[in-house]
């Protein structure tokens, strides 16, 4: 199976941390502003779309790992 990136360029403008989430203990959930331009467009146009990341703690060794990304909390 082939991979194909639709991605031509995302830009960070915005990260807050989202507080108040009854997250277990490791896991942070963050709230980002990216401004998107993409190949085709396909399931979204090109320009600044909120996206939602939680972050998970593996272990002391490994650090923060990207969980999930999503389009709301």
């Amino acid at each position: 199976m082939k991979l194909t990136i639709n991605i031509k360029s995302a830009k960070l403008l915005e990260i807050k941390e989202l507080k108040g989430f009854q997250n277990e203990p490791g896991v942070l959930e963050y709230q980002v502003k990216v401004d998107y331009d993409f190949k085709k467009l396909i399931t979204a146009d090109d320009g600044i779309w909120p996206r939602f990341v939680i972050l998970k703690k593996e272990s002391e060794k490994s650090g923060w790992r990207m969980e999930g990304v999503g389009t709301g909390p």
